[in-house]
């Protein structure tokens, strides 16, 4: 299988270099000129859990899809959720890509939709992962948590290449399953983000000061409060105690700094939008508050704000 990685970030580096390192096909579609450079001199590096560092060098990554040169079976979308559409765009760029299967594994609400105007269902597949990477430099990536790889479709889409994806995963040593119910999945996901991410980014605090500092705790449950509201409008069930599910992933994961803290100790822009401000949108058309949220997206914003002024 051909596969085309979009994105050479953390996740992307980390599920990329995986399969590579399993006999794939593999190549990065990245506008990052310090990454492109890195990957296609040195190779990508993966540091594992254990510490012992991985050098991938099979792998190639460029900036111009035009360059890829052959039809992918699989394009995996690795970004932020708010540059989804780019991504998508960029991709379609691939010289015969009329063929090629779209799986997003990102984090928040949205993405499908995105896809979706560029990308008949039938070809797209949506997951979730409890991987966990950072990007600790251009071209080197550090694996901090493993964990399963769900996967499903949002129409029926097509038995034998969702087999072929989750071989794929499995081979390259990430545990992957079919999930008929995968948006619930995706719901969950997002309210343990909407938990634990703005809190952290706004805090400095590491993820297990959700679960030990009695403030953090109190607005963490607050907020999933109120996205088990919108979820349970929506049709999607989610328990009323959830939040205590989320207090035991603060805990499980308690030496990392979240995706969102990361983005904010660095100045890059985060994904609030689709996390905590998906739950502000939605809950505008259910009628249905959201203070708590609205809150955090607004502060979360408002540093995203600043730190754009202070570098114009």
């Amino acid at each position: 299988m051909r596969i085309i990685v979009v994105g050479a970030g953390a996740l992307g580096g980390l599920m990329g270099g995986r399969f590579a390192l399993a006999g794939r096909d593999v190549t990065f579609l990245e506008i990052d000129d310090e990454i492109v450079k890195t990957i296609n001199a040195k190779g990508l590096t993966i540091i594992e859990r254990d510490g012992k560092e991985n050098i991938v060098s099979s792998v190639r990554a460029v900036r111009n899809p035009e360059e890829i040169g052959h039809s992918p079976d699989l394009v995996l979308i690795a970004v932020k959720s708010y540059a989804t559409e780019g991504a998508v765009n960029s991709a379609l760029g691939i010289p015969s890509i009329e063929k090629a299967c779209f799986l997003s594994v990102q984090n928040g609400l949205g993405n499908l939709d995105v896809i979706s105007r560029y990308v008949d269902k039938s070809r797209i597949l949506i997951g979730t992962t409890a991987q966990g990477a950072t990007l600790e430099a251009p071209g080197r990536v550090r694996h901090g948590g493993s964990g399963p790889t769900y996967i499903g479709t949002p129409t029926s889409g097509e038995a034998e290449m969702v087999k072929r994806v989750l071989d794929v995963f499995n081979d390259a040593g990430m545990e992957a399953h079919y999930r008929e119910d995968i948006e619930h999945l995706i719901w969950e996901k997002l309210l343990v983000n909407v938990g634990i991410n703005a809190i952290t980014a706004l805090t400095g605090i590491l993820n297990a000061g959700i679960a030990t500092i009695p403030h953090a705790e109190a607005v963490s449950r607050k907020a999933v409060k109120e996205a088990i509201k919108v979820a349970n409008a929506l049709g999607i069930t989610i328990s009323q105690n959830f939040d205590d599910r989320v207090l035991e992933v603060a805990r499980a994961t308690g030496a990392n700094r979240s995706s969102m803290g990361q983005d904010i100790d660095v100045g890059r822009p985060t994904e609030i939008g689709a996390i905590n401000g998906a739950i502000v949108r939605l809950g505008k058309q259910l009628n249905i508050p959201t203070p708590v949220n609205w809150t955090l997206t607004e502060l979360v914003k408002t540093i995203e704000r600043t730190r754009s002024m202070n570098n114009e």
